[in-house]
């Protein structure tokens, strides 16, 4: 009899599988599930069958297997990560005394903003629990939140487990304790998860090629030749093998037709597929597929400059506005302070040109030489020291010639 929660589920009628399941001492072996049972849109596919329907998000294990997307991800969160944060007051007077200079203690900034990047790009959001507030009701620490270890219920409520997966919840932080980033872009573990997987299984292809070592050459018999056993094809490829180790020159018998064309190391490596599946994954992430080793265009020569900037825009930009308006907003920074980052370091160039734009903002006066040296980090140069003068006397007035008259 089932009795209890099973009761209740059968309306007191017990299923007899699921009786038969319960008696046996024995557990199932297997479990099937078919279209009718379980439709595909449970899974969000259209169809069980169909190869042009959404495959599962992969997993970041998954993904930082393919060395494209390790790549990808190093370029743009660790590019963003390491710049510097600043608060800029109403006055554009720079704070740099604010507690974005390290959020998490015992952290280095680099590694948690490195890590915010990286839950953006990955998972298209990201999550900071407020552990400490200062004096002025703005936070003072914060520590990073697993994205995948935080649910958003339907009726607002918001749970974080421990240990990153879903569950019992371990805390119900209030709103005021969390602040939530979310990415312009697309995750790229779902939206380039077809992509990565097809990197894995290119990388699986290739590698079972090498440890089968399929021939480069071979033998048939020939047209009219006779079909030979085990012992006899054995006893042919070690003499043929030995008489290749002693000359270079090879005989093969009327009985044997030699061929050639076998697979070439290009094709053992699987190479144009590998290739276009890390082009898509450069698309998918917004990375010029040149940074991941593969070659699109014939250009020789490129302004460093210029691919900074590019990358900077068009690449970034998305992940560092969403940082900076969230940082900006009411509930992180009073009132009409913005947080921005210091572009000044990615952006630097070689030091003619820099010499050369700061003695053009020296003289329309945007710029001044002690903003210019701290910019270089250089110190201030020391003030000249002032000499003094003696004054000097006048020269006393010649005497007026006395005419002395007769």
């Amino acid at each position: 009899m089932v009795t209890g929660f099973w009761r209740s589920v059968f309306n007191g009628r017990p299923d007899p599988i699921i009786t038969a399941a319960i008696a046996t001492t024995e557990a199932p072996t297997a479990f099937a599930v078919d279209a009718d049972s379980v439709p595909p849109e449970v899974f969000g596919l259209t169809s069980y069958a169909s190869t042009t329907a959404p495959v599962a998000r992969v997993s970041r294990r998954e993904a930082a297997q393919v060395p494209a997307v390790k790549r990808s991800r190093d370029l743009i969160a660790g590019s963003l990560g390491t710049l510097p944060l600043v608060t800029v007051k109403p006055d554009l007077s720079v704070d740099r005394t604010s507690w974005l200079t390290q959020p998490e203690r015992d952290i280095p900034r680099s590694v948690t903003m490195t890590r915010l990047v990286e839950d953006l790009l990955y998972e298209g959001v990201a999550w900071w629990k407020i552990t400490s507030f200062a004096w002025d009701g703005y936070p003072a620490n914060v520590v990073r939140l697993d994205p995948r270890s935080v649910d958003v219920l339907k009726d607002g409520r918001i749970h974080v487990t421990g240990d990153g997966h879903r569950g019992m919840a371990d805390e119900w932080p209030t709103d005021a304790e969390l602040i939530r980033f979310d990415s312009p872009n697309d995750a790229l573990l779902v939206a380039g998860a077809r992509a990565i997987r097809q990197c894995l299984i290119l990388d699986a292809a290739a590698q079972r090629y090498a440890e089968g070592a399929p021939p480069l050459d071979y033998f048939t018999p020939a047209d009219d030749g006779l079909e030979l056993n085990t012992d006899e094809v054995t006893g042919i490829l070690d003499n043929w093998n030995a008489a290749r180790h002693a000359r270079a020159t090879g005989y093969v018998p009327a009985a044997l037709k030699y061929n050639l064309g076998g697979w070439n190391p290009e094709q053992l490596q699987l190479a144009a597929q590998r290739d276009h599946a890390v082009l898509e994954i450069a698309r998918v992430a917004g990375v010029d597929a040149e940074e991941l080793s593969v070659s699109t265009t014939s250009r020789t020569y490129a302004n460093v400059y210029d691919r900074r900037r590019q990358f900077l825009d068009f690449t970034l930009g998305g992940y560092r506005a969403a940082i900076e308006d969230r940082l900006s907003m009411g509930d992180v920074t009073p009132n009409g302070t913005t947080t921005r980052f210091d572009l000044d370091a990615f952006l630097r160039t070689d030091a003619l040109s820099r010499w050369s734009a700061a003695k053009v903002g020296i003289e329309v006066g945007a710029i001044t030489p002690e903003e210019v040296r701290e910019g270089e980090g250089r110190p201030a140069l020391d003030a000249p020291p002032e000499t003094t003068t003696s004054p000097t006397e006048e020269p006393m007035p010649e005497p007026n010639p006395i005419e002395v008259t007769a």
